[in-house]
């Protein structure tokens, strides 16, 4: 590379740092706008300094040699500096350094002497720091030094404070017992418990050992803790787990008259704030899938779930150890209950209990400072338990709980017997509605309206419809249609003996006693629930300690606790439900009665009946004579012990009383109570919908309660296969007996025209009540309706089969000296002929479908000539025929009741059909209503008041059903065409009569028809009058249809028996026909045939002459051969009775004119196809 490209090079670079320095010059004077005009502002010295900082930066350099700048500003070199920048970054620094200091020269100035004041004040602290150590060091050498009497000074203060303190603690301790029974009486039973604990605690140490004075007080708290406070804890428990405080009333409902299930009760709505984003429930809380209902119990639940599980004090926290003195406690103690003091003190016992649990506490259970403790059930149960923790007996009371348990569930069924009779009592005075007041054993009678028999009940029939033995259900009725009564539902019958096997009033004060004992039994499981739920969690605590050692889980063990309720209620429902006098086993009445041990003999008794009861001994007396000595007693208690002896809901002698008489040691097994009304086992249909809404809850309360509830609901299910079902098809079986053979069971019922236009049996109607109350049965019954499905099968089935036999008594000829020849009316035997029955059944269906009258025509003359084979040669005879109209009359009631039975069979069957079991899945067919498909409880639902009946059938019993249902449709069939046989029966014999011994050869005109003409129309008049009031139009028609043909046919083919006839013969038959065209024109709707006039044609042949008569064939043949023949016979006084008519015959020529007839017919048979 050469010199002239160097230097290029050189030139370049030279020229880019040049404009380099020139970007950053303009970029300070942007910065320093102060710059450019020559005038030093504020705050140019910093633009100058980063210029200096920038271009010049070696100058503030500590190692800066001036030497070497100078030389780089003289030389004018490349490698040289800008000495001409270097003047103007010195003369800007001066402007700016001039301008800083003529503005800010006066705090310079200031400054001065503040500077020389504070290097004075330095001096002056340096001097007395200096004296101070000084001073130390001779301090450290005085205290370096022995004396003996500060040691002596020192233990006497020492023993001065620890008497002192020992008088302090006798003095507080002197003021516990007041304190606790201020805190007893305040219901600050948590307060108590803790102050007896601590208080025993310091009375029981060492040096308080040695200090005689205390040894009364400290007897006296030995007392208070291991009887007194315990125990009065325990009464509390009790008071709340069965109802016998007064803050309980608003836990439990009174029965309200219609209820169909539990009522809300106050408690749930009280200290509920409701919450847009409710809290999620825990594990443990009360749910089932058969409820999503937020109750009081589970927002308890799911407020401790979600709390800290710490007790709601610390023994070991200073505001225990070093509470103030007793003026401290006693100030604490004169506060009002717990929640209306003011300001609790916090210095003292109570007051650091009160901070101290406001901690552990929900807000919910913090009560408002107007409330009290007791209001809120589920908080003080829990505070009670608390209480027994701290006193170390919660296991030891938990079982005493448990122990009593069966005997204080029996009391409380005991009370609400009381209540419940003394409302019935009421109610049988005659008041409708009669306020009550307030029970004197806190029964809630306050509110309670009474309701007496005469109100009636919500499943009752309470209306009447005119029909002997048969009611209306409460929502039926016939409304009026152009001012006549509509016919009432047939759906709407009831029958009687069934519906009011129990009376109302009895079934009202049935259903307030259980609902009511149900309503309190779900309050006291939801205690039980709280006490198994906050005892887990006390004893869940890692610092739990018990007398009893019990394990934490197995404190309370909730499953076998309910046990002994399951017990007493499957006594309770055994109590209602079996009626020994109708031979039942129960184990009611426990006690043997002098009958027994008389009848039964002296060895025989039962052993395990006692022969007396404590609990069967007069409450009332009992306390009016021992009143005066209980009072006497708790004098003395409360004089000598105070605090001992509580004020409780009940009286000790009765308490005592009750526990006698309700210890199983003393009373046996089996224990019952008394029974407000006859038990029945048809009260199990009320008893479900209580009980199994009852089970539903305890699914929702219990921790296991849906296994509880199955447990329980097996009671019910046993009850009905073993006991309810048996009772209820005997009395079906009896009382389809009575409606079947009663005397009047198959005559028409005039009050059934209420429920059709034409009258019905009475056996018909009472059934359909008997089938609709089975029905409406099975309704509200859910275990085991396959069992009252297959019970009205049998009813249908056995009602089938007494029709039949109806049937057969009414065209049966009886014979009462030869019964073997006894035999059926000929209209019976024709009416199941096979070649017969599909005419009459095709004829029928064409009536009902108003069909073409030339196709009723062709039927009706198949009809005759069927008839007429099989009836062949021989007559019909009087006893081929029904003697009498009325048996007529009775198979058409029969008829109409059969059909109109049938048409009620399938309108039950045709409603939408529901499962045979609610639980039951594919419809099939359980042993139970408990299958292992039953994941829930099988529920009742209301019943509405317009619901349609429905019969529900498995698969097998449908086909049953149906089977039943055809057989009832072809008796029916048969019945109907029996009648409309045995009448045209009528026809043949009393027409053949006419003919066969009717004179036709008379010497004068006779001016009446022939008397068996007269006859015919009489009988055919009166079934007319019987069919016609009790058959529809329909099937009137159908029994006269063709009627009119057969008449013509059987004149003209019966001819053949006339022996002789003459003219006035002639105008005889003549009348004949118009005798019967009048009558049936009255009767039927048939049209040219009512006229007869092919019968009119066909004796008018006779005025012909013979030979006349064969011209007339030989230009049209209307009648047969046999019909000719016959007419030629009577034309030429041929008599056919005799066996060789033709010798007395008065034309000679008679025979060529058979020949020539013969001959005409094989004519008229060759032209023929």
């Amino acid at each position: 590379m050469s010199n002239d490209d160097m230097d290029d090079d050189y030139a370049r670079e030279r020229e880019k740092e040049l404009e380099i320095q020139k970007v950053r010059q303009r970029r300070l004077r942007d910065r320093a706008a102060g710059v450019k005009t020559g005038k030093a502002k504020a705050g140019d010295i910093d633009a100058i300094l980063d210029e200096i900082k920038d271009e010049w930066g070696a100058v503030i350099n500590p190692d800066f040699n001036p030497v070497d700048l100078a030389l780089q500003l003289l030389d004018d070199s490349s490698l040289g500096k800008d000495i001409d920048s270097f003047r103007q970054t010195k003369n800007a620094l001066s402007r700016a350094l001039k301008g800083s200091v003529d503005k800010h020269y006066e705090a310079f100035a200031a400054a001065v002497p503040h500077h020389t004041a504070l290097s004075n004040h330095l001096g002056v602290t340096q001097t007395q720091i200096s004296e101070a150590r000084t001073a130390l060091q001779e301090a450290k050498d005085t205290l370096g030094s022995k004396r003996a009497d500060l040691v002596q000074l020192w233990a006497r203060s020492q023993t001065v404070e620890e008497m002192m303190r020992i008088l302090d603690q006798i003095e507080r301790l002197r003021s516990v017992p007041d304190v606790l029974e201020s805190l007893i009486s305040e219901k600050r039973l948590l307060q108590a418990a803790v102050l007896l604990v601590q208080s025993m605690k310091l009375i029981n140490k060492q040096d308080m050992l040695e200090v005689g004075a205390v040894s009364d007080l400290r007897s006296y708290l030995n007392t208070r803790k291991w009887y007194a406070l315990r125990e009065i804890l325990i009464d509390e428990l009790h008071g709340h787990l069965y109802l016998k405080s007064f803050w309980c009333e608003s836990r439990w409902a009174v029965y309200t008259p219609n209820q169909h299930t539990f009522p809300k009760v106050d408690f749930e709505d009280e200290g509920f704030v409701s919450d847009k984003n409710p809290p999620p429930q825990s594990s443990s809380s009360p749910t089932s899938p058969t409820s999503t209902r937020q109750t009081r119990l589970s927002r308890f639940l799911n407020d401790i779930a979600i709390r800290p599980n710490d007790p709601p004090f610390d023994m070991t926290e200073p505001s225990f150890r070093n509470s103030t003195s007793g003026a401290a406690l006693a100030a604490s103690a004169s506060s009002t209950a717990l929640g209306l003091t003011t300001a609790p003190s916090t210095n003292s016992i109570s007051g650091a209990l009160t901070t101290s649990a406001a901690s552990a506490f929900p807000a919910s259970s913090q009560l408002a400072p107007t409330r009290n403790p007791e209001s809120d059930s589920f908080a003080y149960i829990e505070t009670l338990l608390e209480s027994l923790a701290v006193l170390g007996k919660l296991g030891t009371s938990l079982d005493v709980v448990a122990q009593k348990l069966p005997g204080e569930i029996f009391s409380l069924v005991d009370a609400t017997l009381d209540e419940v009779e003394e409302r019935a009592e009421y109610g049988r005075r005659g008041s409708v509605l009669v306020p009550v007041g307030a029970d004197s054993g806190g029964g809630k009678l306050d509110n309670a309206m009474l309701l007496t028999a005469a109100g009636g009940s919500s499943g009752s029939v309470g209306f009447g419809s005119g029909i002997v033995g048969v009611l209306l259900a409460p929502t039926a009725g016939g409304s009026s249609v152009g001012g006549r009564s509509a016919l009432l539902d047939a759906m709407s019958l009831r029958l009687a003996a069934l519906e009011s096997s129990t009376k109302p009033a009895d079934q009202e004060t049935l259903r307030d006693f259980f609902w009511t004992l149900y309503s309190k039994l779900d309050a006291v499981a939801q205690g039980l629930r709280v006490v198994y739920e906050v005892a887990n969690r006390i004893g869940s605590r890692r610092d739990f300690k018990d007398s009893t050692g019990a394990k934490p889980g197995s404190l309370f063990p909730l499953g076998e606790l309910w046990m002994p309720v399951q017990a007493e209620l499957r006594t309770l429902l055994s109590d209602y439900v079996t009626d020994e006098e109708q031979g039942a086993v129960t184990g009611r009445n426990p006690v043997s009665s002098i009958n027994e041990v008389l009848r039964e003999g002296k060895f025989s008794r039962d052993k395990s009946k006692p022969v007396f009861r404590f609990a069967d001994t007069d409450s009332k007396v009992t306390t009016k004579v021992l009143r005066q000595h209980e009072d006497e007693l708790t004098r003395v208690l409360k004089d000598t012990v105070p605090g001992l002896v509580q004020g409780s809901s009940e009286n000790a002698v009765q308490a005592t009383l009750s526990a006698v008489g309700t210890d199983d040691r003393l009373l046996g097994t089996g224990q019952h109570h008394r029974t407000l009304i006859h038990p029945d086992a048809f009260h199990v249909t009320v008893l479900f919908q209580p009980t199994l809404a009852f089970l539903d809850r305890i699914a929702d309360v219990l921790p296991s309660g849906l296994e509880a509830a199955r447990a329980s609901s097996v009671l019910l299910d046993e009850f009905v296969l073993k006991l309810y079902l048996p009772q209820l098809e005997d009395k079906v079986s009896l009382l389809f007996h009575q409606a079947v053979s009663g005397p009047d069971s198959f005559e028409p019922d005039a009050s059934s025209t209420r429920l059709s236009p034409e009258p019905l049996i009475k056996a018909s109607v009472q059934l359909i009540a008997l089938i609709n109350s089975l029905c409406a049965m099975l309704r509200t019954t859910p275990f085991h309706r396959e069992n009252y499905s297959r019970l009205i099968l049998t009813v249908i089935g056995q009602f089938y089969q007494r029709c039949s036999d109806r049937f057969h008594d009414l065209v049966t000829i009886k014979n009462v000296d030869h019964p073997e020849h006894e035999h059926m009316v000929l209209a019976a035997q024709w009416a199941q002929k096979t070649e017969l029955n599909p005419c009459l059944s095709e004829l029928f269906k064409v009536i009902q479908e108003n069909g073409k009258d030339e196709q009723i025509y062709q039927l009706c003359r198949q009809e005759t000539h069927l008839e007429q084979n099989l009836l062949g040669d021989r007559s019909v005879g009087r006893k081929d025929i029904i003697v009498s109209a009325r048996n007529l009359s009775a198979l058409a009631s029969l008829y109409r009741s059969v059909t109109w039975f049938t048409a009620q069979m399938n309108a039950l069957k045709s409603s939408p059909e529901t499962l045979l079991s609610p639980t039951t899945p594919m419809r099939l067919e359980p042993v139970t209503a408990m299958t292992p498909y039953t994941p829930y409880l099988p529920a009742v639902a209301p019943v509405q008041p317009n619901e349609t009946l429905s019969m529900p059938l498995s698969a097998a019993m449908a086909m049953r059903f149906q089977a039943l249902s055809a057989t009832y449709a072809q008796l029916a069939e048969m019945v109907l065409y029996t009648i409309r046989v045995d009448v045209r029966c009528r026809a043949f014999h009393h027409l053949n009569l006419a003919l066969r011994h009717g004179i036709y050869r008379t010497e004068r005109e006779v001016g009446e028809p022939d008397p068996y003409v007269i006859d015919f129309n009489a009988d055919l008049s009166k079934c007319d009058d019987f069919v016609s009031s009790t058959l529809p139009e329909k099937e009137r028609r159908f029994i006269y249809e063709g009627l009119g043909q057969l008449l013509q046919h059987l004149l003209i083919s019966d001819a053949r028996y006339i022996r002789a006839v003459n003219a006035f013969g002639v105008k005889k038959m003549m009348r004949n026909m118009l005798a019967l065209q009048q009558n049936l024109r009255t009767i039927t709707q048939e049209g040219h045939e009512v006229d007869f006039e092919r019968a009119k044609r066909y004796y008018s042949l006779f005025a012909m002459s013979p030979q006349g008569m064969l011209d007339s064939i030989r230009q049209k043949q209307e009648f047969t051969f046999d019909e000719y023949k016959t007419m030629l016979d009577l034309q030429c006084g041929v008599d056919p009775t005799q066996k060789d008519g033709a010798t007395g015959t008065t034309d000679r020529s008679y025979s060529m004119y058979v020949i020539d007839l013969h001959g005409l017919e094989l004519e008229n048979s060759s032209d023929d196809p």
